[in-house]
């Protein structure tokens, strides 16, 4: 088969009938296949494994989908389906399975649905062209939330990663990660699995979950800023896999002219890839001065801006402070801000307070879920990293409900009563591109000693960037420019080095030495501090040096290391690379 980017083949799966339905026989798995399935390092946001074997050959690799690399998707799907139906007691089986454009979306569409098919679930399926299911990652969790009767959604992606990736994110009644002891209950069940049946003639229910979502974004906005200044502009939009029918539409429904790239790119990740002389020569020749670039799932962003004549490429840590930044400036927006902890620190000091949390909204979901009376369960609480960061910028840990409350209420105190008749903006985002809005009001009337938090919002506790790309347009097309709103002195970005899970576990248990401690890197001393989450396990480390923050933890999405820092624009690559290197060499 060929896809516009690869070409690929796919092992022919043997089957046999058992009771009038296909029956699959699953081999025994293998140590390293166990792995893949329960991941030593727990992920930040569903599974990811490379599903297609890449085949060097002369003029084009080829990928190859053996029958044991998609074995270990459908065991997984049927693992899902097992723990649903004991959840519900085998009532009100109503799934949505959808796909990002990744090549092996069709097989495993397929296949998923037979699987919840024959397991006596109604499949429903994203509006879209015959067998096909396509909807962005944040829209689909968001879906969870928004549709009436379904409370189980499966979307397959391997957001930004290579194209031989793919994955599975999963939802069950909340918009929110699996995390804690569910996911490693169904990572279990999946191993022990020796058959899979399959409904082959099922025909799926269609519902436009897309259309709902865009029409739950333009309420949202309403409360925060009057979308006016984008209509009649010409706003390019490169999705760099697929064609973000989502995205466009809603852009168009607020009368924007925009002018879609067809051109896929393989990682299709816009935090790494970048092409500025394409940009630039469609942005001329479009009149446009703003360019919206996506990865394969919608939940990672960044711009290409022109702005006071010069063109400027613009990361999600630099768009989302700026954006804080303005509507916290010029519009007088009160922002409690809750970022994880390698998120860029330049939006801070326009927040009412910082929540600063572990890296994946399976941290920050759980602090909306606080402060709006959801219940958690507590092995996700027990996972996840918290803190609140006082005034005198200390920070404290949260491990419940009211203690978060009381904190809030303590700075709730301090302000003026006219305050309570505003929206309050509450932000959820992270450095790699995740970024969720909601709006609220504070009960001026307290229980217990407590302000009370109210939304007439869902609260969507996963990545939706949408309303945050909707607003750092308008702010655009009125003539902010985000270089101008954030301490451009300063640049933070990420980087990596490869680890599989055992080196991953090796360099924090090795590392964890130093905490508390002064060392030196290539000259530079730095303050080591572990943070931790609420079992005391440490997630991430923090060096502290006079003039720069650099953070690095074990990737929850794949065979790496991420190193982020927060330093000087003229030093920070050298610095980030030395840390990288002195951590690889004497701690891996």
């Amino acid at each position: 088969m060929v896809f516009s980017l690869i070409d690929f083949e796919i092992e022919k799966v043997n089957s046999y009938k058992k009771e009038d339905q296909d029956t699959i026989l699953l081999p025994e798995l293998t140590e390293e296949e166990k792995r893949l399935i329960d991941p030593i390092v727990a992920p930040t946001s569903g599974l990811r494994i490379q599903i297609f074997d890449i085949r060097e050959q002369k003029d084009k690799n080829l990928y190859f989908l053996t029958q044991r690399k998609l074995f270990l998707f459908l065991r997984v799907f049927k693992a899902i389906s097992l723990k649903y139906k004991k959840l519900k007691n085998n009532k009100n089986l109503n799934v949505l399975i959808v796909t990002d454009n990744r090549p092996s979306k069709d097989i495993l569409l397929r296949y998923c649905s037979e699987i919840f098919a024959g397991d006596g679930f109604t499949v429903y399926h994203q509006e879209d062209i015959k067998e096909e299911s396509k909807l962005s990652a944040p829209y689909a969790a968001a879906s969870v939330a928004l549709l009436n009767d379904i409370n189980l959604i499966l979307m397959l992606t391997a957001s930004h990663n290579e194209l031989s990736w793919n994955g599975i994110k999963f939802y069950i009644n909340y918009p929110m990660p699996m995390s804690g002891d569910m996911f490693k209950e169904i990572s279990k069940c999946a191993m022990e699995l020796q058959e899979i049946t399959l409904k082959r003639d099922y025909v799926p229910e269609i519902v436009d979950a897309e259309r709902i979502n865009n029409e739950y974004v333009k309420q949202l906005l309403k409360d925060v800023l009057e979308i006016k200044s984008i209509k009649g502009k010409n706003i390019v939009i490169w999705p760099y896999l697929g064609k973000a029918r989502g995205i466009v539409n809603l852009f168009k429904d607020y009368g924007a002219n925009v002018i879609l790239i067809d051109e896929e790119i393989n990682p299709p990740n816009p935090i790494k890839e970048l092409r500025p002389e394409k940009l630039q020569r469609i942005m001329q020749e479009n009149n446009s001065d703003l360019a919206l670039l996506l990865d394969a799932d919608r939940d990672r962003i960044a711009l290409y801006a022109k702005q006071n004549g010069e063109y400027y490429y613009y990361i999600p840590n630099e768009i989302y402070s700026a954006m804080h930044n303005i509507l916290a400036k010029s519009y007088g927006k009160k922002i409690l801000n809750v970022r994880t902890i390698p998120s860029d620190l330049r939006g801070d000091n326009s927040s009412f307070l910082n929540i600063l949390t572990g890296v994946g909204y399976k941290h920050l979901g759980v602090i909306l879920y606080f402060l709006f009376d959801v219940d958690v369960e507590k092995s996700k609480v027990d996972s996840a990293i918290l803190y609140l960061e006082d005034q005198n910028k200390n920070l404290i840990k949260i491990d419940n409900p009211t203690l978060l409350k009381e904190e809030i209420s303590n700075f709730l105190n301090k302000v003026k009563s006219e305050f309570f008749d505003q929206n309050w903006l509450i932000v959820l985002w992270e450095e790699s591109g995740g970024h969720t809005l909601n709006v609220f009001k504070v009960d001026p009337e307290k229980e217990n000693g407590k302000y009370k938090f109210m939304t007439k919002f869902p609260l969507i506790a996963d990545k939706y960037p949408v309303p945050a790309l909707v607003l750092i347009a308008e702010l655009i097309s009125r003539g902010h420019v985000i270089s101008d709103s954030i301490d451009w002195s300063i640049k933070g970005i990420n980087r990596t080095i490869p680890a599989i899970d055992e080196e991953k576990v090796r360099i924090m248990n090795n590392f964890e030495k130093n905490n508390d401690q002064n060392i030196s890197i290539a000259g530079k001393n730095y303050l080591v501090k572990a943070l931790s989450d609420n079992t005391g396990t440490t997630d991430l480390f923090k060096l502290k040096s006079v003039n720069s923050t650099i953070y690095f933890r074990p990737s929850g999405t794949g065979p790496e290391v991420r190193f982020y820092i927060f330093g000087k624009r003229e030093t920070h690559l050298d610095e980030i690379k030395g840390v990288q290197k002195y951590v690889k060499e004497n701690y891996m």
